[in-house]
């Protein structure tokens, strides 16, 4: 995986995509720290690849909060807990 800085990104168009078309992702980053990642999605059926992208989102959050259930000493949650959890999350990030 290739590694640009975000100065990079902006001042240099052409190199990001030759490298994204080399590599097909790209991890931008901002004072040296991992910000952002560029996917080439030349080719792809866009619709699987938000839905793959949604889906790996959703595997994160869980581990997410398993991992916070167990420094809690929560680590018996229940689904429905984990599914409310998760609801709340997507309310808060869609703003609502």
């Amino acid at each position: 995986m290739e590694f640009l800085s975000i100065r990079e990104f902006s001042a240099y168009p052409r190199k990001t995509r030759e490298t994204l078309k080399r590599s097909g992702k790209i991890v931008l980053t901002n004072n040296g720290k991992p910000s952002m990642l560029v996917f080439d999605i030349t080719g792809q059926d866009f619709e699987n690849l938000i839905d793959t992208l949604n889906r790996a989102e959703a595997m994160r959050l869980l581990d997410e909060i398993q991992m916070q259930a167990v420094r809690g000493g929560l680590n018996a949650m229940t689904a429905d807990e984990i599914n409310r959890e998760i609801d709340g999350h997507r309310r808060k990030k869609r703003g609502k």
